[in-house]
């Protein structure tokens, strides 16, 4: 069998090839074992065990320690206590590493002392299954919720004593714009109550996980410890308790993770697990950051090598997770985090640059302990029918199948930019949600205005509010979940230098001049946009149309753009006049979804609007009209 077409989870239950030497290679589970031809050394040291612990009860009945010391490969292995069997212990070509592949199928919650003998020395680690976390939801998301995305370094200052450690190497300035400014866990939760009233229901932050790196630590994906947050951030302990705390208040929590590539600061850099954990090229090769490729049937082998295999950045070597021993790492490394802390659902970044055969393994992987978890992709592609190919139920033919059911929907922000950049044709927006047949549902697909890696949408669009409000009334009615990033509801608009766009929210630090997370802190222009923004997320909440329905939408003219929001019960008509000017117009067009003279709540102002045969809309305005049952 050969590797490239085995899956993940079954190389590693035969963990046969990519040069592993294996105890066994039938399934019998023993004791005791150690690794055949390896010499024992003088000197043994035991460093790290990955995980640290584990959950009894869990479905997958297997765990893979990853185990990290000196010649620690060269030991014989014992567990004292019945109830978890060896099903391999196995070593790449790192005598510095051994991984002990366990079965914990009929294991109960308790200690398990791993013995490490190498002749007359004996290591011990204390190895714990804990009972399973009975508050963790793991609930998903749906279309009924929001996503709320908040860069933590760069949001609000809840620890000041946490800014810098003495064990990470960037400290806290907050005059660079490059550099750490202190925002944390703790201060995240302090706003939490904020974005309730807002409207929100889910809250993403940029990775927590420890970024030990000398500069350009604080977006957090050059991560250095996938087990351990930041301690500039604050703590495990802090991170769950901000989980509960949302929880409390029925709102979700999304984690950010990478497995493409790492920060050069991780301590596998000093001492690689085996030759191929990364990918390594005779001299600094970047990808192309070409993911159309991947899907092209005409692209060349060299082009899509280095779309995968080629590092993101000089300080983020990539991580190769065709090495059967990282990919359950990684896998394993994201249920821990979701059993630990609770959290709703995973927004896994650059996710085309992986090796997709193994995204799909870890995806399915996820779901079988937890069915209803919420994992989105980052396809950052230019069209539907680049992103389609990553998600679930395309018909790809060159035999891929994907198991990622939500996709970032990179179309849907590229038509709002060449809308409301340049003054384009409302068009844009339609044309883009015609693509959806080449989605099984694209109302799982993310869609969003602006985020951290791009330019602030209120600068997009020249600050020009009325449009930013027409942007909003679709983002937020449309199919889809919609994402907002932090400060876009008091028009921050910064863009350029990332270091910009990621400004600090005004009031998040003592001393701040003014506190934009009070309406007496936002000017007159913020406070108006931040309740228009505001009114349609509270709405929305409650709203089964928005939540259940399906789009129906009509082709636009004169720049009015019309669509509904529909289940058996509820219907949302939604107008947006994308002129200056005024627009009366026939009604007939809609008959299939407005009955005679249909009449509803514009949740915008609150009025009671009924739609007869002709209709007048303000210029540059959306009506939201909540018909009801």
């Amino acid at each position: 069998m050969k590797i490239e077409k085995a899956g993940i989870l079954a190389i590693l239950v035969s963990l046969l090839g990519m040069g592993c030497t294996p105890m066994e290679e039938s399934t019998t589970l023993v004791q005791q074992a150690s690794i055949p031809n390896m010499k024992p050394a003088k000197e043994v040291k035991l460093k790290t065990v990955e995980p640290a612990y584990w959950w009894a009860g869990m479905k997958n009945e297997t765990v893979l320690l990853v185990i990290h010391g000196k010649n620690i490969a060269t030991s014989s292995v014992e567990i004292k206590e019945e109830g978890i069997g060896i099903e391999s212990v196995n070593t790449q070509d790192n005598p510095n590493y051994l991984f002990l592949n366990l079965n914990i199928a009929n294991a109960k919650a308790g200690k398990y002392p791993i013995s490490f003998k190498a002749g007359a020395k004996e290591l011990t680690y204390e190895f714990e299954l804990k009972p399973r976390n009975k508050a963790t939801k793991a609930q998903g998301l749906t279309a009924q919720d929001v996503m709320y995305l908040i860069m933590p370094d760069r949001f609000a200052n809840g620890n000041p004593a946490n800014d810098s450690q003495a064990d990470l190497t960037q400290k806290a300035n907050r005059k660079d714009r490059d550099g750490r400014h202190g925002g944390d866990i703790a201060g995240v939760t302090s706003k939490l109550d904020y974005l309730d009233d807002l409207g929100v229901t889910t809250v993403w932050l940029t990775p927590f996980l420890e970024n030990n790196q000398p500069d350009w630590s604080y977006h957090g994906y050059a991560i250095t410890d996938f087990y351990k947050a930041d301690g500039r951030h604050g703590t495990n302990a802090e991170y769950k308790n901000m989980v509960d705390e949302a929880h409390k208040r029925d709102m979700k929590v999304v984690m950010d993770l990478v497995f493409n590539h790492i920060g050069n600061g991780h301590d596998w850099m000093k001492d690689l697990p085996a030759k191929d954990w990364i990918h390594e090229w005779k001299e600094f090769t970047k990808t192309n950051y070409k993911g159309e490729a991947l899907s092209d049937p005409n692209a060349s082998d060299y082009d899509k090598k280095i779309m995968t295999d080629g590092w993101f950045d000089g300080h983020m070597p990539d991580l190769n997770q065709g090495n059967p021993y990282l990919a359950r790492y990684l896998m394993q490394a994201s249920v821990w985090w979701i059993e630990y802390a609770g959290i709703d659902g995973i927004r896994m970044d650059t996710y085309p640059y992986n090796k997709k055969e193994m995204m799909s393994e870890w995806v399915s992987y996820v779901l079988s302990e937890y069915p209803d978890f919420y994992i989105v992709g980052e396809t950052w592609l230019p069209g539907a029918t680049w992103e389609s190919y990553w998600k679930a139920g395309g018909n790809n033919r060159d035999g891929f199948v994907s198991t990622l059911k939500s996709v970032s929907d990179f179309p849907v922000w590229d038509a709002l930019n060449r809308t409301w950049r340049n003054n384009w044709s409302i068009t844009e927006v339609y044309k883009t949600l015609t693509e959806d047949f080449l989605y099984d549902d694209a109302n799982q697909n993310k869609i969003f205005m602006d985020n951290h890696d791009v330019d602030r949408a209120f600068g997009v669009f020249n600050k020009n509010i009325p449009n930013m409000k027409l942007a909003t009334s679709f983002l937020l009615t449309t199919r889809g979940i919609p994402q907002i990033f932090y400060g876009t509801e008091i028009l921050m608009g910064k863009g350029g230098h990332h270091g910009d766009l990621r400004e600090d929210f005004p009031g998040g630090w003592a001393g701040d001049k003014r506190d934009a997370f009070t309406e007496a802190g936002r000017t007159k222009k913020e406070n108006d946009y931040f309740n228009y923004m505001r009114s349609i997320l509270q709405w929305r909440r409650t709203s089964k149309a928005i939540a259940e329905g399906k789009l129906k939408h009509w082709v636009p003219f004169n720049e009015v753009y019309a669509y509904a929001r529909y289940t058996d019960s509820e219907t949302v008509f939604v107008i947006l006049n994308n002129n200056k000017e005024e627009q009366t117009f026939t009604t007939d067009r809609f008959s299939e979804v407005l009955k005679g003279n249909a009449k509803g709540k514009d949740i915008l102002t609150g009025k009671t609007v009924t739609i007869g045969s002709e209709f007048t809309i303000p210029g540059k305005t959306a009506m939201i009209i909540d018909l009801g049952k």
